[in-house]
């Protein structure tokens, strides 16, 4: 199929999008924490992600201010404008599902089919651990060791990194849609728990079916270079000096027939109150003992995009 460019710009915006919501795993001695929670509370309050200008010269930079246009009139986004300068772009449900069967991500139902698993847990524990919050490890979800903090380099560490991160792939739709909130510890082990919204979700019947989109390779390469690009802005970004951002939860797991469920404790903090609701933010590509932001060739999801997929799947 051929890619406009209009699709590929979606598509990076999506990508960066992901990477905002992606569970934060740290590094947590520095201003990422702080960027990604402020990442996050910039597109729940309906102003958007920063828009930067996309070109490597100024004609193709204004090229895709006009393809942002066309997008908007579309109804796949809108945009936050002062005076001629656009500030910040929001991407709307549309958008984000064309996005996702172009580059070919999961989408909504796989966030559903997440936060069902987490519901399902949440009920089977929620009597015994006695949280305010109640958080289900991804190891519980995955399949994978409890002892999971790195895997290893063996072949069976790597196959549960993989097993791992296709697991986030598929939450960060429901994270996105604040379904679903993100916890991880000092060690880069993450933690979900369903929302009231996500509940809410789930007690209503399922979205329709999008038509098929043919996924694409260009617009796989664009989400990987968006979601690249929003990983190292946020781990170089300053600290900012009002707010002190994201902190990881306790290791104080709840054992329940030999398993680790959740961490026990306080819920990460901001600003000196609770934001349950943000937990953590973004490279969803860190792995082992690597806390790097990735090459784009490693960001996901988008790295499959050879065969016809749903959008919403």
């Amino acid at each position: 199929m051929s890619v406009t460019v209009d699709d590929a710009l979606l598509c990076r915006l999506a990508g960066e999008l992901w990477a905002a919501f992606a569970p934060w795993r740290g590094p947590w001695n520095g201003g990422g924490a702080a960027a990604a929670y402020l990442a996050r509370r910039s597109f729940r309050s309906g102003m958007g992600l920063r828009w930067r200008h996309h070109g490597r010269d100024r004609d193709e930079r204004d090229e895709n201010v006009e393809a942002l246009g066309r997008l908007e009139r579309h109804g796949l986004l809108t945009r936050r404008v002062e005076k001629t300068k656009v500030l910040g772009v929001r991407l709307f449900d549309a958008g984000i599902e064309r996005a996702c069967s172009l580059a070919g991500a999961p989408c909504w139902s796989a966030g559903r089919e997440v936060c069902q698993r987490v519901a399902g847990l949440d009920d089977e524990t929620a009597t015994m651990l006695h949280l305010g919050t109640r958080w289900t490890a991804e190891w519980a979800l995955a399949g994978t060791p409890a002892n999971w903090a790195g895997c290893g380099g063996d072949e069976l560490g790597r196959a549960n990194r993989q097993i791992l991160s296709a697991l986030e792939e598929r939450a960060i739709p429901a994270l996105v849609r604040g379904w679903l909130q993100s916890g991880a510890d000092l060690h880069g082990r993450a933690w979900y728990s369903i929302t009231s919204a996500g509940r809410a979700a789930l007690a209503e019947a399922p979205a329709e079916v999008p038509p098929l989109i043919e996924a694409d390779e260009d617009c796989a390469l664009a989400w990987r270079e968006g979601a690249h690009a929003m990983q190292v802005r946020l781990a170089a970004a300053p600290r900012s000096e009002r707010e002190i951002g994201l902190l990881p939860l306790p290791v104080h797991g709840g054992s329940i027939g030999g398993d680790d469920v959740g961490p026990r404790g306080d819920v990460p903090t901001v600003g000196g109150r609770n934001y349950a609701a943000s937990a953590h933010l973004a490279t969803g590509a860190n792995v082992g003992d690597d806390m790097a932001a990735p090459g784009v060739a490693d960001s996901r999801p988008g790295r499959s995009s050879t065969r016809t997929r749903r959008t919403d799947s």
